[in-house]
């Protein structure tokens, strides 16, 4: 007779938080039921409640998620010492990232996070400062190296970085994800580099 671990909740907690965002790309955030995400995960919608007091709940472990593993983007880069480099490599990672979790894009951009939800709204908003702060820095980094014009600023630098990668995201979205991020980055990334340093 086969022995059945119980997992730790927090170990089932990340079980199920990646699971939701899983559901959430292919039925949206309106069908991440909680029957659903607990089929995803592998136990019963009742044990999804033994870790989660609701669903709203769950998504905002989602949102963590994606918070945390924008911080592993930032961190995977800090090795490399040119800073244009830097946001270069920041800047496929993050659209390779939503290519590999079309889930994200569909929850960040739904109605119930936008509109609705204050609490999902305030922790995205809080995910996406954090994340700024970091591109402004190395931003500001290439300014001081001369590498980036020194007469743009760089709070409107970070947005346009990051509203790059959102308007991109919308657009597969809208395209339902026919075509390959991938195979648009290096384009993207020539482009606006092009538009933003010294050399141009």
């Amino acid at each position: 007779m086969a022995v059945r671990i119980r997992e730790t909740t927090e170990v089932r907690q990340s079980q199920i938080t990646k699971a939701a965002l899983k559901v959430i790309g292919q039925k949206g955030i309106n069908g991440a039921t909680t029957a659903e995400i607990a089929s995803a995960t592998g136990i019963s919608e009742g044990n999804i409640y033994r870790h989660f007091k609701n669903k709203e709940e769950i998504f905002i472990a989602v949102i963590d998620k994606i918070g945390k593993d924008l911080e592993s983007l930032l961190d995977a880069a800090s090795e490399i010492d040119d800073p244009l480099q830097k946001l270069a490599e920041i800047f496929k990672r993050h659209l390779s990232y939503i290519e590999e979790h079309i889930g994200i894009p569909r929850l960040i951009f739904s109605d119930e996070v936008l509109v609705l939800d204050k609490n999902l709204r305030t922790k995205v908003r809080h995910n996406i400062a954090q994340y700024s702060r970091g591109i402004c820095s190395i931003i500001s980094q290439a300014q001081d190296a001369g590498i980036i014009n020194r007469k743009l600023d760089p709070g409107v630098l970070t947005s346009m970085f990051i509203g790059t990668i959102n308007f991109t995201a919308i657009q597969w979205v809208m395209n339902d994800f026919s075509n390959s991020l991938s195979a648009e980055v290096e384009i993207l990334w020539m482009t606006f580099a092009a538009a933003i340093t010294t050399k141009c």
